[in-house]
């Protein structure tokens, strides 16, 4: 196993947007995602209203949430994936990955830098796309405090 003496992890880098911005963001691109699930097998996308905040850096939080999005027949995922490739203003800037979760069910990773990460994958009767956002600075007076988060 190599040891690196001397050699530190590079702290990353918090973005500068309030919980409110964060929030907004990551609800866009939940919907968005969940829109381009087939209008034929689509029949509902709910918003969850809610989410938390999870430490990411010093510092920093992430703000996790959800939506998820009722189906008549199960999409495939792989067809999801060509599909928002393809048609999505917002492709270039994720990375895709489709994988296998710990079950071994199918699951689509979109990441990106500037707009954080979302996980699409099978759950009921449905798709959920979870998102956890980009690490950014929290300041508890101006974004509220955990409790309150919570409690929305």
């Amino acid at each position: 196993m190599a040891h690196f003496v001397g050699r530190e992890e590079e702290a990353p880098v918090l973005s500068r947007q309030t919980l409110a911005e964060v929030k907004v963001v990551v609800k866009e691109i939940e919907v968005e995602i969940a829109s381009f699930v087939p209008e034929d097998q689509r029949v509902e996308i709910r918003e969850k209203a809610g989410g938390s905040i999870m430490d990411c850096a010093p510092g920093g939080v992430t703000w996790g949430s959800s939506t998820f999005v009722v189906v008549a027949a199960q999409p495939d995922l792989q067809e999801l994936e060509e599909t928002l490739r393809a048609e999505w203003h917002r492709a270039s800037d994720f990375e895709f990955d489709l994988t296998k979760g710990s079950t071994g069910e199918p699951r689509l990773v979109l990441r990106s830098a500037t707009s954080g990460n979302y996980y699409v994958h099978r759950r009921g009767d449905g798709l959920q796309v979870a998102s956890f956002s980009t690490c950014f600075a929290y300041d508890p007076e101006r974004d509220g405090y955990a409790w309150e988060i919570a409690a929305e």
